[in-house]
C-alpha cells in the first residue's frame, strides 16, 4: 500500500473554490481501481496551504491514474487554483485507526 501527500499553496481568495472541486474531484477518484481512502487537511495558520492524502492499493495503481488522460480532466479545476504543488509517494508501513493496528511485516 502507498500514501500519496500532494502539498499545495492556493491562490489567495480561491480556497473555498479549492475545497469544492476537491471533493468534487474525489468522489470520481474514490471510484478507481486502488483507491483505498482520500482526505483534506487546512493548515490553520495558513488557510491557503492545503495537503492531500491518499491511500492506494499499490503504486501501479497510483501511477495508472497519474499519467492517466481523465487525471488530466479531473484535475484542471484544481491545478487552475493552485499557485504550487509538490508531492511524495511513499509505502504505506503502519496505519492506526483508534484501537485497531494494522502493521505489515
Amino acid at each position: 500500500m502507498v500514501r500519496v501527500t500532494l502539498y499545495l499553496k492556493i491562490r489567495p481568495g480561491q480556497e473555498l473554490a479549492f475545497q469544492r472541486a476537491w471533493r468534487d474531484v474525489a468522489v470520481e477518484v474514490r471510484r478507481l481501481p486502488g483507491c483505498l481512502r482520500q482526505a483534506l487537511t487546512c493548515n490553520e495558520r495558513d488557510p491557503s496551504a492545503f495537503t492531500i492524502t491518499s491511500d492506494w492499493a499499490d503504486e501501479d495503481s497510483f501511477r495508472a491514474f497519474e499519467s492517466s488522460p481523465e487525471q488530466d480532466a479531473l484535475t484542471a479545476t484544481l491545478r487552475a487554483l493552485r499557485e504550487s504543488a509538490s508531492m511524495t509517494v511513499d509505502d504505506l508501513v503502519a496505519h492506526l485507526d483508534g484501537e485497531a493496528a494494522t502493521w505489515r511485516e
